[in-house]
């Protein structure tokens, strides 16, 4: 794929990510996601076990950001070491440009953490449930990683890709099935993330190409 072919995907994702966003944000504080969220929390609730709720306990904290936010900064420390400029740029906006967009949001909607039933792990009372954190910080340690990964080995873009993918699935499964989050929240997430891959792979591109 051409540069100009990956600075229009990445365009096309970022604008199409802001404008899902945007709409389910409006969705949200208009009360319209109130009955998708509370059916899906409480098919999670349904589901609850020792075995499962050992697992996404356990799965959660791939997505805390005290432990991604080493994770990143480490893998900007080793790219800047051999001078991969462009590397540190994409992986470096993608992840923290999220993470500050999603506290930003918490702030703006104020949205409760959902209350159906039990949560399975506490929760600071400052933290918003709007986007979900776990969520953002998953989505976009997964696609810097990917982007990374795609651009210095080829051949490992679907393989990767597969298991990013997964992970960040079972940690947006994780925070409902701990009934610490809507289903709204999670998925927000997610799009904020892809918001800021979508943008880094943009401009980044067109950095490399003048």
């Amino acid at each position: 794929m051409s540069a100009a072919s990956v600075c229009r995907a990445g365009l096309a994702v970022s604008l199409s990510a802001f404008a899902v966003l945007a709409l389910l944000t409006l969705a949200m504080q208009h009360g319209q996601t109130a009955s998708f969220d509370r059916a899906v929390l409480d098919h999670f609730a349904a589901a609850r076990g020792p075995a499962l709720d050992g697992f996404f306990l356990a799965v959660t904290w791939l997505g805390a950001s005290h432990a991604l936010v080493p994770a990143t900064v480490l893998i900007l420390a080793l790219l800047a070491a051999r001078r991969q400029w462009a590397s540190v740029w994409s992986m470096g906006t993608i992840y923290f440009g999220a993470a500050l967009t999603t506290w930003m949001l918490k702030q703006a909607a104020g949205r409760e953490r959902p209350q159906l039933h039990a949560a399975l792990a506490e929760v600071a009372r400052s933290d918003w449930s709007f986007p979900s954190g776990h969520a953002t910080h998953a989505a976009a340690f997964a696609l810097g990683l990917w982007l990374l990964l795609a651009r210095l080995r080829p051949a490992w873009r679907v393989p990767a890709g597969l298991v990013l993918g997964a992970v960040v699935l079972l940690v947006a499964a994780s925070r409902l099935h701990l009934q610490v989050h809507w289903p709204s929240d999670v998925l927000a997430g997610i799009l904020v993330a892809l918001f800021w891959a979508g943008l880094a792979s943009t401009f980044g591109r067109r950095e490399r190409a003048s």
